[in-house]
């Protein structure tokens, strides 16, 4: 196993090493005599200075977890002379004493916390919710929406911009059922001023950061192609990369195809040396790309915080449709 310690936590170094090792011992992932990392591995995985992980392995010795063999190493000790389960039955009161007591400092009752902690394991109360995502072209509104539903399994409803100016009564009833409004930074103001009006929260969303700096990377070492549903999205993508200092000599590396042009996809993968298709795209679209050519391919389009964020707001803020009352 590796020790993963954080300093910034309130509990010290060596308490998080021990809680981990018993933990490990407990769950059967370590054995007595099993070899632990050397003490430059811990050092170096941890950020932390020699002596200092030394002194924890020193500590863990005292204490009778871990040998330490001079010349060897470290390595687990005979886990029948120790009481792990009572050490791992205090390191979980432990736990849950800190975690009432942090909820106490946020106003919040150990039968509240109960209840929230339920909530937040179940999630079921995600399913009721409606939420709008709106944007200004068809391949990021439904390519967003895709991903929040995805995710967080609640009911999207993805709305072009343009169908603002002059709601239909369908849309006005649409907005109206919503319990969130969901946008990126470029329309927040406006959406903003439309959550105010139908009395809905807003939420602002962001781009996975890795994205734009993948796809440079990939026009540095030739050209890229992008497949997505709707290409007219890329004239506009292209100025806002200009407007953050993108060259556009590099930006002339990247060009965007619709996926239902197929004929169109082959001839421009031919000369791409790297590819990117939009998850909410048909996968069968890699049939058609030369072997060699290489994928850009990211977990989540949507920053992992955004996605936090979204979840935290729709499991716990206090207009919640959902939330049960406390």
């Amino acid at each position: 196993m590796q020790f993963s310690l954080d300093k910034t936590q309130k509990s010290g170094l060596f308490e998080q090493a021990r809680e981990q090792l018993i933990t490990a011992l407990h769950m059967g992932r370590l054995r007595s005599g099993d070899r632990l990392p050397s003490v430059r591995q811990m050092a170096l995985r941890n950020n932390l200075n020699s002596k200092t992980a030394f002194a924890i392995y020193q500590k863990l010795k005292d204490e009778g977890y871990i040998e330490i063999r001079t010349g060897s190493g470290a390595y687990v000790s005979d886990v029948d002379k120790l009481d792990l389960n009572q050490t791992y039955c205090l390191s979980m009161f432990q736990l849950i004493q800190a975690n009432l007591a942090q909820a106490s400092q946020l106003k919040i009752a150990p039968r509240q916390y109960l209840e929230l902690v339920k909530n937040f394991i179940e999630k079921s109360q995600l399913q009721e919710i409606q939420v709008a995502v709106f944007e200004c072209n068809q391949e990021q509104v439904n390519l967003f929406s895709s991903e929040i539903s995805k995710h967080l399994k609640v009911q999207v409803f993805p709305v072009m911009l343009d169908k603002l100016a002059r709601p239909d009564a369908r849309l006005t009833r649409l907005l109206g059922r919503m319990d969130y409004f969901i946008t990126t930074d470029y329309h927040l103001a406006q959406v903003r001023e439309l959550g105010d009006h139908y009395r809905k929260k807003t939420i602002h969303i962001r781009l996975n950061p890795n994205f734009v700096p993948a796809l440079i990377a990939a026009a540095r070492r030739g050209k890229l192609l992008m497949i997505v549903s709707d290409a007219n999205f890329f004239p506009a993508f292209r100025r806002n990369m200009i407007s953050i200092g993108i060259a556009p000599h590099l930006l002339d590396h990247i060009i965007a195809t619709d996926d239902q042009n197929l004929s169109r996809v082959r001839q421009l993968a031919a000369r791409a040396r790297s590819f990117y298709l939009s998850p909410i795209c048909n996968p069968a679209v890699r049939q058609h790309i030369p072997e060699g050519v290489k994928e850009i391919k990211l977990d989540t389009m949507l920053a992992e915080e955004s996605l936090e964020i979204l979840e935290a707001v729709m499991l716990f803020h206090p207009q919640n449709p959902a939330l049960p009352t406390l």
